[in-house]
């Protein structure tokens, strides 16, 4: 549920993937929490799966620019600088970008609801506008030729998917004459204009193929816009403190049995060797998972990692990060949490992955651009835990046939694929605001990839000001007016 703010739209990418996104038009503190409840029957710990390793390899957390807003690009931006390298390649990718999130939204607003006819009039009015801006300049440099033959076969490519997609729904047949007229028009001119350019031999070749292709130029055409991030861990400095004060007082309490042993017996006996031995190898036995364990608890609650966003090619800094990252269990999650997600996570010894965000965006980030925000996670390290089952389910192949002979034709073995159910909550509070918005999915995973994604209520509360009555809020409303 949601209350105020830019909402995360999910899109499943691939077997394993699923990517969070959405669009951020203000400056200021941004804070997301994401927790992933895990199932009872998985054996996800900081052993199987690192902290770190999560963070790292299964978690990707991403900025790019949008561009300018469509009713304020004509009054503020700048075309003196268009024909110049890299600005040439920044604005028309942040272009073509803030084009390819407007069809992403149009196309979950196809498949979730029954009507097709106008998000396929506004996905062709797209298109057809992006074409004619798109390919009216012609650039001059190599470099920019390149950058421009790439968009311009992925965006042909991108726009012609997503109308024979929608071809494939039912509610297309229904369309009005003049509508699939247009869309089959556009098609062809498109088939034209890549005969035209010789763009057909990046058309060609096996499904896997072309797919894979397509998604080289989407990287490529990625990169300028992407902002660049440096990663630095936190708590490097109490580390070191921890280990010296260790060795201090290890050393300490040695060097101090060690005088009482010479004085007890002036002699360097084999006993007192092997006890110097021992105290020397429980010493490095402990002592880094002391030292690990010691630091964790000083630096409970405090951020693990910093992360500084940086713009493409310029290097100038945009915002902040500052990101949590633990594993925990049901009774240590925050209050609010806890008491909501009774509903889906009833499992108090379960292991609940917990992520933390505190974005700190500049004025100057969206002064020229909107940033589009990107969440990916990354499920094949959480599908491999899940142990392939080799059950099988035996039925008759007609039940209904009483006169069955009871042949090995007439049973079929329906094979069993064990799966997991994951549930996802994403809590987003953005500037301004004092109660976080939730979005709940649920994620059922199997050994071969995710099986299912679905949206689920959230159960999550309303604001505080929005619980009070309504008199109340009519009567604070007219005394302001």
């Amino acid at each position: 549920m949601s209350f105020g703010g830019s909402v995360f739209s999910l899109k499943r990418k691939g077997d394993f993937r699923l990517q969070l996104t959405r669009t951020l038009k203000q400056p200021g503190r941004h804070k997301i929490e994401l927790y992933l409840f895990t199932p009872h029957e998985s054996n996800l710990s900081a052993w199987t799966l690192s902290e770190e390793q999560f963070f790292f390899t299964t978690l990707t957390h991403s900025f790019g620019l949008l561009g300018m807003p469509s009713k304020d690009r004509i009054s503020k931006a700048d075309q003196s600088f268009v024909l110049l390298s890299p600005h040439y390649e920044i604005m028309y990718g942040s272009w073509f970008f803030q084009y390819q999130a407007s069809m992403e939204r149009l196309r979950q607003q196809m498949l979730t609801s029954e009507a097709v006819a106008e998000p396929v009039a506004r996905a062709l009015r797209l298109s057809q506008n992006f074409a004619q801006r798109l390919r009216k300049p012609s650039p001059k440099q190599s470099n920019q030729q390149r950058y421009f033959r790439q968009m311009d076969i992925y965006f042909s490519w991108h726009a012609e998917q997503f109308l024979l997609e929608s071809m494939t729904l039912e509610g297309y047949a229904a369309l009005d004459e003049e509508l699939k007229q247009s869309v089959a028009e556009f098609l062809h001119q498109e088939h034209r204009y890549r005969k035209e350019r010789e763009y057909l031999s990046d058309f060609h070749g096996t499904p896997t193929r072309i797919w894979n292709r397509m998604a080289l130029y989407h990287r490529l055409l990625e990169y300028p816009v992407l902002l660049r991030s440096k990663v630095t861990q936190l708590g490097a400095g109490t580390h070191k403190l921890v280990k010296a004060a260790s060795t201090m007082l290890i050393m300490s309490l040695f060097t101090y049995f060690l005088f009482n042993a010479r004085d007890a017996s002036e002699k360097l006996s084999l006993t007192l060797l092997l006890v110097i031995a021992l105290v020397y190898a429980v010493r490095d036995l402990l002592r880094d998972d002391m030292i690990t364990a010691i630091t964790r608890r000083l630096r409970k609650g405090k951020p693990r990692w910093k992360i500084r966003l940086f713009m493409p090619y310029t290097r100038k800094l945009l915002a902040q990060q500052r990101v949590w990252l633990d594993y925990r269990k049901l009774a240590d999650l925050p209050p609010l949490v806890r008491e909501h997600s009774g509903k889906w996570a009833t499992n108090e010894e379960r292991q609940i992955i917990c992520y933390r965000v505190l974005l700190s965006l500049d004025n100057a980030a969206l002064k020229h651009d909107e940033i589009r925000e990107r969440l990916t996670l990354d499920c094949e390290q959480l599908c491999a835990m899940i142990q392939a089952s080799h059950n099988k389910l035996f039925v008759l192949a007609d039940e209904d046939d009483s006169a069955s002979d009871g042949s090995k034709d007439s049973v079929q073995a329906h094979p069993i694929e064990k799966q997991h159910d994951y549930n996802l909550l994403l809590l987003h509070t953005n500037p301004g605001e004092h109660f976080p918005s939730a979005q709940r999915w649920r994620l059922r995973l199997g050994t071969n990839g995710i099986v299912q994604c679905e949206s689920k209520n959230a159960h999550w509360p309303e604001p505080p000001e929005l619980q009070r009555p309504t008199w109340h809020r009519l009567s604070r409303l007219w005394r302001r007016g």
